[in-house]
């Protein structure tokens, strides 16, 4: 067999097995289902405990006083930090009045997460969601991710991408 022959064969072989991975990924894609947030308005809201930064214990289930905010982010989501003002805006405009934010970090450190904080100078519980469970439970996707809860514990507002002032405001009154 001649050396051009044997890398024809080589060649071809990578391409068919390249052929058949490239099909293998797009029918397990097909077959996947999406990973979005949970779009169910109305459902009981996952209940969910861990200690935040500060190093308390918080349960979702005694957040609710009011209208609480579970919020989910990441330090590298561009969306997430300029969301971030007005989220502590409306906290501490309206956090007697019985509303409340959970913001959950999608398990970054410790130290990166709290260093977030202080840079944005945030005073509302953070969670970091080091195994990924508390994600997992609300069908989160794409980030920022936000669910508001009612005094219940359901579900009565669900947004995926950026919040505004204006939009929180609508949702808190």
């Amino acid at each position: 067999m001649t050396k051009k022959k044997k890398r024809t064969i080589y060649r071809m072989a990578v391409l068919g097995l390249f052929a058949v991975l490239m099909f293998y990924a797009a029918y397990q894609g097909l077959n996947e289902e999406p990973k979005t947030a949970l779009t169910t308005i109305g459902d009981s809201a996952p209940n969910f405990a861990g200690k935040t930064i500060a190093g308390d214990m918080l349960v979702l289930s005694n957040e609710r006083k009011g209208k609480t905010l579970v919020n989910f982010w990441g330090t590298w989501c561009e969306p997430c930090k300029r969301e971030m003002p007005a989220l502590e805006a409306a906290y501490s405009r309206h956090k007697d009045d019985g509303f409340s934010i959970v913001s959950v970090n999608l398990g970054q450190s410790h130290f990166v997460t709290e260093q977030f904080v202080e840079q944005y100078d945030l005073s509302f519980p953070m969670l970091i969601d080091k195994d990924g469970s508390i994600k997992e439970a609300y069908y989160v996707g794409n980030l920022p991710a936000s669910f508001l809860i009612d005094e219940g514990g359901n579900i009565k507002e669900v947004h995926e991408g950026e919040l505004t002032e204006e939009k929180l405001e609508e949702w808190i009154d």
